[in-house]
């Protein structure tokens, strides 16, 4: 009776199903991924399963061989054990798969196709890549890698695990100044198989993670991005173009302008920056952030004279690509907007020239072609060497009154609020019926006429039109009446000049109608001015006492040109010009002459150079 139960006992229990261990996802066995491993397929047993687990990406292949009895297929699965990765149903007595994974345990199934009975043997092999891995997960913005504005890193791209593959990856750099960002990537020639090249893309993203900058999309194993950005956090997106999966090394490189930047927001005559007159400012131009570029700097300065005001730009030769960079200047009126004057020259260098009056003028840098780099704006100003005059004076009825004997100074030629001072109106009471002479001496870069007029002012009584610096006029006055004299330019741009009204023709001012304190207390003869001069030059001489004068131009060898005065004169200061001609009316050539003054058995000599 008991063998009987034993014998029913054991019949049972081969009846019920096989859950040894390798027959299902559950029970599947462990197997390293150097480990060969022999196993037999039989009725009994027509589904192996294996389980390989990785600790970093790599390539995962299964080489599984069978005796010629059965045909075996097979099924990689993800970590999941149910999601197939890959399979081999081919006939014959190999068979193979293999995948790009991720770190993972992942799941093996051999099953019988044909045959009954045989046995087979698995081959696995796992290879890292080269190149360590990113931190992932960065697929989006957001979960970007840090990555320093000059740095080297490496990542992985293409590798599968847990449902998900690895097919971008998103780096973010910050940088905290101006400059050009360069971005290179360098992937594997061929992925781990060997079989199959890969190639692999890049963009450079705004600091939204959106925008487009700039991407590269070449055939090959090498891809760069370059940018000229302002400071922020901006991101490369690297993704796969061709092949199944590998490593790269990304570098990152930044370069800084060689000259400082501005303060940025001056974009327009509102937002202009302060610069210093007499000095230098610095500033970028053409670098780009959140979806605008710099191409303009405004800039604005106060002159407080009538000055000469020359305004540089000098650019960097070449920007940071190695193209050229080139920056024009313009130079606007008081209200920031009427240009008056501008330059486009070819090159890194600009240059605007004005001749203001008193005010607060903007000037406007922009990039004309190039990318992006930095520049210096040097604004420097020269006055005029004499006084001005009190302005206003452009009519007959704002007239300044001259003071008889004395000489005063005025301005011509400077420019503000789209009005150019081109005259002056004078204006003198006559102190008796002598006859009154006005003289005018100019700088070297102005040419000056005038008209004297009647005490109406409505017609012109006397006028000179001479060339050269020096012009005079002549009136017979009438007692206490006013005379008109207007000072205009004639030619060149800006400059000043000496208005004196006396009753010789050479200029003399009579000790009788001047207060002691102005009769000169030594005989002096002054430099000429000006000195190098063309085609006049003024002469100035003071007498302490009334005595014979006589003035004379020699040339170095000794031989007389021209006498220049030779006369009994006052007390006072006396001013004559010499035309650079002899006295038969021939220009002389340029070089240096002799001016010699003769007075009270002394002589003085000075120096005059006359430039053609």
């Amino acid at each position: 009776m008991k063998r009987t139960l034993l014998v029913l006992s054991l019949f049972l229990l081969s009846s019920l199903p096989a859950f040894a261990q390798g027959t299902s996802i559950g029970t599947a066995e462990a197997i390293a991924t150097t480990q060969m491993k022999n196993a037999t397929i039989n009725d009994q047993s027509t589904n192996h399963y294996f389980k390989v687990t990785t600790t970093t990406d790599g390539y995962l292949r299964f080489l599984i061989s069978s005796s010629s009895s059965i045909d075996v297929d097979v099924m990689l699965y993800d970590t999941d054990g149910v999601s197939s990765l890959t399979k081999d149903e081919k006939t014959g007595t190999a068979s193979e798969v293999f995948y790009f994974v991720k770190p993972g345990t992942y799941f093996l199934r051999v099953y019988r196709s044909t045959g009954t009975t045989g046995s087979y043997t698995i081959f696995p092999t796992f290879s890292p890549p080269a190149r360590a891995t990113d931190g992932e997960p960065n697929e989006t913005p957001a979960t970007a890698v840090a990555l320093g504005p000059t740095a080297t890193s490496t990542g992985h791209l293409g590798y599968y695990g847990t449902g998900k593959g690895d097919a971008d990856d998103h780096w973010k750099i910050t940088t905290t100044e101006d400059g050009w960002l360069r971005v290179q990537l360098v992937s594997d020639s061929l992925d781990a198989r060997g079989d199959a090249r890969l190639e692999l893309d890049v963009v450079l993203l705004d600091i939204n993670g959106i925008r487009t900058l700039t991407s590269d999309n070449r055939t090959g194993t090498f891809s760069q991005v370059d940018y000229f950005l302002r400071p922020g956090t901006y991101f490369v997106w690297v993704y796969r173009s061709q092949g199944r999966a590998g490593t790269y090394q990304i570098k990152s490189d930044f370069f800084a302008p060689p000259l400082a930047a501005d303060p940025e927001g001056n974009d327009d005559a509102q937002n202009a920056t302060t610069a210093t007159i007499n000095g230098s400012v610095v500033g970028h131009l053409g670098f780009s952030s959140n979806g605008t570029t710099d191409t303009q700097d405004y800039w604005k300065f106060t002159t407080t004279a009538d000055a000469k005001l020359t305004l540089q730009v000098t650019g960097d030769s070449l920007d940071r690509s190695g193209k050229k960079l080139e920056l024009d200047a313009v130079l606007y009126d008081i209200n920031g907007t009427t240009n008056l004057i501008s330059d486009s020259r070819n090159g890194p260098f600009s240059e605007c020239i004005a001749h203001l009056r008193p005010g607060t003028y903007y000037a406007r840098v922009y990039r004309s072609t190039g990318n992006a780099g930095s520049y210096k704006l040097e604004i420097t100003t020269s006055g005029p060497p004499r006084t001005g005059d009190a302005e206003g004076n452009d009519r007959f009825a704002q007239a300044t009154t001259l003071t008889y004997n004395l000489s005063n100074d005025g301005h011509i030629g400077y420019y503000s609020n789209g009005t150019t001072d081109t005259q002056d109106y004078w204006k003198l009471v006559a102190p008796s019926a002598d006859s009154i002479y006005v003289h005018v001496w100019s700088d070297s870069t102005l040419e000056l006429d005038m008209n004297a007029y009647a005490s109406d002012s409505s017609s012109i009584i006397a006028g000179d039109s001479r060339s050269g610096t020096y012009s005079r006029v002549g009136i017979k006055p009438t007692f206490g009446a006013t005379y008109y004299f207007r000072v205009y330019r004639s030619q060149g741009t800006a400059g000043s000049y000496t208005i004196t009204a006396t009753r010789s023709a050479a200029t003399a001012v009579d000790p009788g109608e001047t207060p002691m304190a102005l009769i000169p207390r030594e005989l002096k003869l002054e430099q000429n001015y000006p000195n190098p001069f063309n085609p006049s030059t003024a002469i100035r001489f003071s007498l302490p006492e009334r005595t014979d004068v006589r003035v004379a131009v020699y040339t170095m060898l000794g031989q007389e040109v021209e006498v220049l005065i030779d006369a009994a004169l006052p007390a006072a200061v006396h001013t004559i010009s010499w035309n650079g001609k002899d006295r038969s009316g021939v220009e002389m050539a340029s070089g240096m002459y002799l001016i010699r003054l003769q007075a009270d058995n002394k002589q003085i000599v000075r120096k005059a150079m006359l430039v053609r």
